[in-house]
């Protein structure tokens, strides 16, 4: 049964890639029709999302990782040996999936941020301009080794973890747990039932960078939900459309990290420390992590007006140039030269 768990998550993870790398290059191809006056830093943010959601779907592909929930423990491994590389090196590919992933949500919240800032402080925008942009790469760089390392760091196998996951991987793999790229961690002790705090710092370390991003999103969002009315009614109606539409944009972009991003992972990080007797595969939640950017790009050209416009002008740009060399060429009815009629009689003798 995990087996067909396996084989759904790598097709959920395919599907992630496509649509990613499909609708993240329109995307920043719009992008580079905008005009910079009307989007400022903001234009080189989302296309810098863009861009990292990209390899992210890259890297997923390449790694496929997967998650197997036993009891109180979470086994993450992968089945898949990139360009058969060692078994070490496929767990260090383990840990720098989990630096995108918490790159990508802090990226996130650094968008927060800016609209934030655009709308309320727009003097500390000039953190977002320049060499001071490396502040907010620096940022999203911090939390994603935080969360690498500290996964590679708390979930590597002792004994106890090791002998936990021992027989249930061969039963729902087919292959031995020393054969695998894998990392796990026991929440409590098998035999007194014990917090195994090593392993559960790794849930710690995890649900803090989850929660500070998450906050950060959901404080700049419901500010601006409070104020930003008031803020932007003496701006001029283009920028104050502007500031909306990017808006709904922000209201959206909570709701849809929210069920693919955080939730997922909540799911996981929580379940081993309720002592529920659970048995089952959870690689397709963490598979459809990719799916996100695709999402992202699809909000922003949907809701952002400039967007839809470029959009629609290059198709039918492209429909146009398509469509006119299998056009008929346009002839119209071929002029026969007529010849003189002959003059009735009448005329002629009029002529005389």
């Amino acid at each position: 049964m995990s087996t067909d768990h396996s084989l759904v998550s790598n097709i959920v993870a395919r599907v992630g890639f496509c649509s990613t790398m499909i609708f993240c290059t329109i995307q920043i191809l719009l992008t580079c029709f905008v005009k910079q006056s009307v989007f400022g830093s903001y234009k080189f943010l989302i296309t810098m999302f863009a861009a990292f959601g990209m390899i992210f779907a890259v890297v997923e592909v390449v790694v496929y990782p997967n998650v197997h929930m036993l009891n109180t423990g979470a086994l993450y491994f992968t089945l898949s040996r990139p360009l058969n590389v060692s078994l070490d090196v496929s767990k260090v590919l383990l840990a720098v999936y989990t630096w995108f992933y918490a790159f990508t949500i802090s990226l996130l919240a650094v968008l927060f941020i800016y609209r934030y800032l655009a709308v309320f402080n727009q003097k500390h925008l000039k953190f977002f301009r320049g060499f001071s942009m490396f502040i907010w790469f620096s940022y999203c760089s911090f939390f994603g080794f935080q969360y690498s390392i500290g996964t590679y760091t708390f979930m590597t196998f002792d004994d106890i973890s090791f002998a936990y996951f021992h027989d249930e991987v061969p039963l729902r793999y087919n292959m031995t747990l020393a054969e695998i790229p894998a990392m796990g961690i026991v929440a409590y002790d098998p035999v007194d039932g014990s917090i195994r705090w090593w392993n559960v710092m790794c849930l710690l370390n995890i649900f803090t960078i989850m929660a500070i991003q998450y906050t950060i999103m959901i404080c700049c969002g419901l500010k601006m939900h409070w104020k930003m009315e008031d803020k932007i009614k003496y701006y001029s109606p283009a920028l104050r459309r502007h500031h909306q539409q990017f808006f709904k944009t922000l209201v959206i972009q909570i709701s849809a990290p929210t069920m693919t991003l955080f939730a997922p992972l909540v799911f996981i990080v929580c379940l081993p420390m309720f002592k529920m007797e659970i048995d089952m595969s959870v690689g397709v939640l963490i598979c459809s992590f990719t799916m996100y950017p695709a999402i992202d790009a699809l909000i922003v050209m949907y809701v952002v007006s400039d967007y839809r416009k470029i959009a629609l002008k290059l198709l039918k740009s492209v429909t146009k140039k398509i469509r006119t060399p299998f056009k008929a060429p346009k002839s119209g009815p071929k002029s026969i030269a007529k010849r003189p009629e002959p003059m009735s009689t009448s005329t002629q003798v009029a002529n005389e």
